[in-house]
């Protein structure tokens, strides 16, 4: 009779010695990784004098996170973060602003590049993960500010993974996170470290109803940034698309099966050089919302588009060789004509 009692004495004193153990490396983590962790504020530029009236609202400054991935200064966040703000500041650990520069945006998928002026000596480099090896189930945690209070944790689960059919940053695939972390105003942009510290994501948005405090957070994944925005650093091809195929092709009556449809060109990118025209109109199709009006690419460097991710591979693959003074040529789909693009390479 005084078997099960020891047993299950054991058992308890096991159980609480495994919660204290899982819970004291989380606390290591955290510290060890909050040093690469960053407050980003931003001013909006000023309107002209006399624009807005001289009883006009004071500029609102913005407010988001963002984390250090490399030694020379370079920081992730969500694009919506610093948007087209002339003035961006960050402030680690010990407070002192720096000031940055965006030097590459993917605003379709909402992440965003900067430089900073200086790194302090106190600041960690944050490692990214691999972040295919991550699923629903997988315990996460980020790092932020809230409202603007400054670095702290927030400790969640990986809900999804969830991967918009179609549509391409930069001709990526886009795949996003979807966690059940408490996140607000300020997380914007903060590294989603694994439980080892390693970067997996990058928090972007909550989506909620009109009227409510929260719901569920969506990161892109880690893996993806790094294409975008650190991997080789290729020639920045700077477009959002959606890729039109079978009905829907027939429907913007293309000349063959596949295409894909400009949503937007960021300033300064080949696409921009090609002159590549993005989409105005605000439409939903297949219950999917877009702006229609833009160019439907055909082809790339002579390579017919296909609803096929290997095209996508080929198109990631042609602009890992594009070197400077190179000629680039496109064939677009334009007020119900075929019209060919080009340009000459410049420095990325």
């Amino acid at each position: 009779m005084s078997g099960p009692p020891v047993v299950i004495a054991v058992w308890c004193a096991l159980a609480m010695t495994a919660s204290t153990v899982c819970a004291q490396p989380l606390k290591d983590v955290f510290r060890r990784v909050n040093a690469s962790v960053v407050l980003i504020r931003t001013t909006p530029k000023a309107p002209p004098p006399g624009v807005n009236g001289a009883d006009a609202a004071p500029l609102e400054e913005g407010l988001g996170s963002g984390v250090l991935v490399s030694a020379d200064g370079k920081v992730v966040t969500a694009a919506h973060v610093v948007k087209t703000d002339p003035t961006i500041h960050v402030h680690f650990l010990d407070g002192a602003p720096i000031a940055a520069t965006v030097i590459a945006v993917a605003p379709f998928a909402d992440i965003a590049l900067l430089q900073l002026d200086r790194v302090p000596p106190t600041a960690a480099v944050a490692t990214f993960g691999n972040s295919d090896l991550l699923d629903a189930g997988d315990q996460i945690f980020t790092i932020g500010a809230p409202y603007g209070a400054n670095h702290s944790l927030a400790v969640g689960w990986i809900s999804a993974r969830r991967e918009p059919p179609k549509i391409y940053e930069d001709a990526t695939a886009l795949e996003v996170f979807q966690t059940d972390l408490n996140v607000f105003e300020g997380n914007s942009g903060g590294p989603l470290f694994d439980l080892d510290g390693l970067v997996v994501g990058i928090v972007t948005h909550v989506l909620s109803k009109d009227g409510a405090t929260g719901g569920p957070s969506f990161s892109v994944t880690g893996n993806v940034v790094k294409r975008l925005m650190l991997d080789e650093r290729r020639t920045w091809f700077g477009v959002e698309s959606f890729m039109l195929e079978g009905p829907m092709a027939e429907a913007f009556h293309l000349p063959q099966p596949a295409g894909l449809l400009v949503q937007a060109v960021a300033t300064g990118s080949l696409a921009a050089q090609l002159g590549l025209r993005g989409g105005s109109l605000p439409a939903t199709v297949a219950d999917v919302p877009l702006l229609l009006g833009g160019d439907i690419v055909l082809d790339f460097l002579g390579s017919p588009v296909t609803a096929t991710e290997l095209f996508m591979s080929g198109v990631l693959a042609a602009l890992d060789k594009i070197k400077p003074g190179d000629t680039v040529t496109m064939r677009v789909w334009r007020g119900g004509k075929v019209v060919p693009l080009t340009t000459t390479a410049i420095e990325p």
